[in-house]
C-alpha cells in the first residue's frame, strides 16, 4: 500500500496547488478514486489477501460504484459535523463525529462484504456485524475518534505534510477494519436477504448475475497480474456454488470467450483435477483433448499426470496416454 500511498499524497498536493481547477479535481476525481481504492483495500484485508493495484480505472465514476458510496457517507458526515458546529459550537460537534464512529466503520465493513450500499444502512446488518465482532470490533470506533482528532490537528501543519498524515489515518482506518472482520469470516456469513420465495427461473437469473459479478471481479485482479486472488475468487465461490458442478462448467465456458488463454488453461487444470477427485475420468479426458485443440502443450497439473494417464488407458487413448508421459 506504500506505493499507492505516496502516488495519492503526490496527486492531492500537485491538485492542491492548481486553484479552482485543482479543487475540481480533488473532490470530483481524486478524492473518490482514494476512497475507491481504500474499500478494495477492507476488501482485501477482510479476504486476508493482497489489494489489487490501482490503475486508470479507480478514477472513473463508473463501474463498481459500490466502492464510491463510502464517498457520499463521508460528506454527509462533515456537512453535519460543520452545521453542528457552525449553529451549536465546535464542543458539540463531537456528537455526529461519535455517531459516525459507531456507525460508519460497521456500515463500510457490511458494504465490503455485500457490495451492497443499502445493505450497508441496514439496521439489522450492522447490528449481526456487530454482535459478531463485540469482541474486537469497538476498535474501530475507538480508532475512528483518534483518527479524526489526529486529522483535525493536522490541519495546522503545512499543507503538503497535512495531505500526507490525514491520508495515512484513512488508509490505516480501512485496513484496520478489514483486518477486524477477517478472522469472523463474515465475507460469506452476510447478505441480503431473499424478501420471498423464488421460482426456478428467478433463482437461474439470479445464480447467473452473482457468477457473472464474480467472474467480472475476478477478471479485474487477473488483468492486473494478480492471478492469484483472481483464481482464489473463483475457488472460493465454487466452494459455496449451490450447483458445483455447474459452475465449473459456466465459469470455464465465459472464460473460453476471453482474448487471453492463458487464465482459461490455468482454470481448466483446477477443472480436470476436480473432475478426476470425483472419479469423472471421461469429463476429465474430454477437458484435456479440449484444451490441447487450444494449446497442443497443455497438460494437467503434475500431481494428476497418473491418474490422467490411467484414464486415457481405461478409455483406450492410447495416443493422448503417450503425450501426457512425456517429459
Amino acid at each position: 500500500m506504500l506505493i499507492p500511498l505516496l502516488v495519492f499524497w503526490l496527486l492531492v498536493s500537485i491538485a492542491s496547488w492548481g486553484g479552482i481547477f485543482g479543487l475540481f479535481l480533488i473532490f470530483l476525481v481524486i478524492v473518490p478514486a482514494v476512497i475507491r481504492f481504500q474499500m478494495i483495500v477492507l476488501e482485501a484485508r477482510a479476504l486476508g489477501r493482497t489489494p489489487a493495484t490501482p490503475d486508470v480505472e479507480f478514477f472513473n465514476w463508473f463501474g463498481n460504484a459500490w466502492t464510491l458510496f463510502p464517498f457520499f457517507i463521508v460528506v454527509l458526515i462533515t456537512a453535519a459535523t460543520i452545521t453542528v458546529a457552525k449553529n451549536f459550537g465546535t464542543a458539540w460537534a463531537i456528537i455526529p463525529v461519535l455517531l459516525a464512529a459507531i456507525i460508519f466503520p460497521a456500515s463500510v465493513a457490511v458494504l465490503a462484504i455485500t457490495h451492497s450500499p443499502l445493505q450497508s444502512l441496514n439496521p439489522t446488518a450492522l447490528g449481526h456485524l456487530w454482535k459478531k465482532c463485540a469482541g474486537t470490533f469497538w476498535l474501530a470506533t475507538l480508532f475512528l475518534v483518534l483518527v479524526s482528532w489526529l486529522a483535525a490537528e493536522a490541519e495546522s501543519l503545512p499543507p503538503i505534510w497535512k495531505n500526507l498524515v490525514q491520508l495515512l489515518l484513512s488508509f490505516s482506518f480501512f485496513s484496520l477494519v478489514g483486518s477486524l472482520i477477517e478472522p469472523y469470516g463474515l465475507i460469506e456469513d452476510i447478505d441480503i436477504p431473499a424478501p420471498k420465495e423464488k421460482d426456478a427461473s428467478e433463482v437461474a437469473v439470479d445464480l447467473e448475475k452473482a457468477r457473472t459479478k464474480v467472474l467480472n471481479h475476478a477478471y479485474g485482479f487477473i488483468s492486473r497480474d494478480n492471478r492469484d486472488g483472481g483464481f482464489d475468487h473463483i475457488f472460493d465461490w465454487i466452494r459455496n456454488d449451490p450447483d458445483p458442478v455447474g459452475a465449473w462448467a459456466w465459469f470455464f465456458e465465459r472464460m473460453l470467450r476471453w482474448e487471453n488463454k492463458g487464465p482459461v488453461l490455468h482454470f481448466a487444470r483446477r477443472y480436470i483435477h476436480d473432475h478426476l477427485q470425483h472419479d469423472e475420468a471421461l469429463p476429465a479426458l474430454k477437458l484435456i483433448m479440449r484444451c490441447r485443440l487450444i494449446d497442443d502443450q497443455f497438460r494437467p497439473l503434475p500431481e494428476d499426470l497418473p491418474l490422467a494417464i490411467a484414464a486415457c488407458e481405461v478409455y483406450e487413448n492410447e495416443e493422448l496416454a503417450a503425450i501426457l508421459r512425456r517429459n
